[in-house]
């Protein structure tokens, strides 16, 4: 057959699919914004259903790999840099740079690279912060924390973009709803990622177990969990340091398995795009990030909810581990502690992610607000006792599924409800969540914990008005635009 033949007859049948699915996403979505916007690059439009799942996974382990370094070094660093708020300060920091770099670095580099080369190239900046562990000191930490803060920008601009690209072409080649395929795929993603916080905590554990055990008294452990404040001496001086040959071994198996990730993604991540788009105006871009925030009526019901991804994020990593782990049972527990965390995030990410597209995402939503609320109450409540060990992981379990519920969800949320518009939606959300992160560490120093569960329990009742009231105001536009259609 003729090439040009051929050539002919498969974009016909591309345009064919492409055509049955937008006509199944009218009929059978409650978003009216869906839309297919297949990439006229040719690597994608030629993947196969093999080669799709093939990138899928191939980014989930390496995500595994890089964040079973990042988040058991960042779920410890306000214990083993405690002193005057280094290890928060940083984590402050990061965010803080990812703030920056979205607004005003990644208009320009997004649109000159491709999503793999971003990728890689933000990875690498996880090991140079991981590396810090090896001498700890506000001149290495900050700076380490702003390079990592440029390149978690990226990286989660970038994967979110390829995973949501893959998630159409497959959804094209199945016939099958656009958003259904996004919820599965980012909680494929998403269940990948989050078995970090077993690998990584599961190493802490071993690094840093003791032969002794510690001699918790009353006196100690009243000024734990809701009354610890960081800022006293008597509680910053109850968590003991491990040696700097437990610290030194930590480090480096963090940056081992950040290598391997980068390793993985460089020889088997396909790359779908060649960059060299037009490039939008650092001006133009913030402008329109900007407009969005303040003028579009979707971003501000979902900003509740994406600052509290941020808020909480920042409380189970800072002030969860300290307070309620590492205060009254030992830094050598935050590790066991948070495997459980681990084990319940990912595995509740599957089971919601397609579950979604049963039940729709508002009963999902709802069930994560009942167990996260759950979980803040208790920590007002319970004050941890020696006898209470097991508690501590039945509130990281909790925690788990809140965040498997949260993270993916909104997420996916921005991916559909702005198709039209993702670059500077997808922006908006990484500069909200990234405010969060900032905000939460940059209190957790100065608060004791018992305010920073007040505001968590705060935002997120308000969260969950503005997700339901969005859906109802879709469903809405969905029958007006049905209306007007006819």
């Amino acid at each position: 057959m003729d090439k040009k033949v051929k050539n002919k007859l498969d974009k016909d049948a591309n345009d064919d699919n492409e055509i049955m699915l937008k006509t199944d996403l009218m009929k059978g979505t409650d978003f009216t914004e869906t839309t297919i916007e297949i990439s006229a690059n040719n690597v994608l439009d030629e993947m196969s259903v093999f080669s799709i799942f093939k990138n899928l996974v191939t980014i989930g382990v390496a995500f595994m790999l890089l964040f079973s370094a990042f988040n058991s070094f960042t779920f410890l660093q306000s214990s083993l840099n405690k002193e005057d708020g280094l290890g928060t300060s940083g984590l402050a920091s990061v965010y803080g740079s990812m703030v920056l770099t979205n607004l005003f670095i990644t208009p320009l580099t997004l649109a000159r690279f491709s999503e793999k080369w971003i990728i890689v190239g933000s990875m690498s900046t996880y090991i140079v912060y991981v590396i810090t562990g090896f001498y700890p000191a506000w001149s290495t930490v900050i700076p380490g924390s702003l390079i990592i803060g440029f390149g978690a920008a990226h990286l989660w601009l970038a994967v979110q973009a390829y995973i949501t690209d893959i998630a159409k072409r497959y959804a094209i080649i199945t016939k099958t709803k656009f958003q259904d395929r996004v919820h599965l795929f980012l909680g494929i993603f998403y269940a990948f990622t989050y078995t970090s916080n077993i690998w990584g905590n599961l190493i802490s554990s071993f690094v840093f177990r003791r032969t002794t055990v510690k001699n918790t008294t009353s006196d100690i452990l009243a000024v734990c969990g809701p009354k610890y404040c960081p800022f006293k001496e008597m509680n910053n001086s109850i968590i003991t340091p491990p040696t700097h040959k437990q610290v030194y071994i930590f480090t480096g198996c963090c940056a081992g398995m950040g290598l391997l990730a980068l390793i993985l993604m460089l020889l088997s991540l396909t790359n779908t795009s060649s960059g060299g788009h037009k490039v939008t105006s650092v001006f133009k871009k913030l402008k329109l990030v900007t407009v969005h925030i303040f003028t579009s009526r979707n971003q501000f019901l979902l900003t509740f909810a994406t600052l509290l991804g941020g808020l909480a994020n920042g409380f189970t990593a800072g002030d969860f581990t300290s307070a309620y782990i590492s205060c009254p049972y030992g830094i050598e527990s935050v590790g066991f502690v948070m495997i459980t965390f681990g084990v319940s995030q990912s595995m509740f990410s599957v089971i919601f992610g397609k579950l979604n597209q049963y039940t729709g995402h508002i009963p999902i939503y709802i069930f994560g607000f009942i167990t996260q609320m759950a979980a803040y109450v208790a920590l007002l409540q319970w004050t941890p006792r020696v006898e209470d060990y097991a508690v501590v992981y039945i509130l990281a379990a909790l925690f788990g599924i809140g965040g498997a519920i949260h993270s993916p969800l909104v997420s996916a949320l921005y991916n559909v409800y702005f198709s039209k518009d993702r670059d500077v939606a997808l922006s908006s959300f990484r500069v909200i969540s990234s405010a969060g992160g900032t905000i939460a560490f940059g209190y957790s120093s100065w608060l004791c914990t018992v305010y920073k569960v007040y505001i968590l329990i705060s935002l997120l009742s308000v969260s969950l008005i503005t997700i339901i009231l969005l859906d109802i105001l879709h469903r809405k536009d969905v029958k007006r635009s049905k209306c007007s259609m006819k």
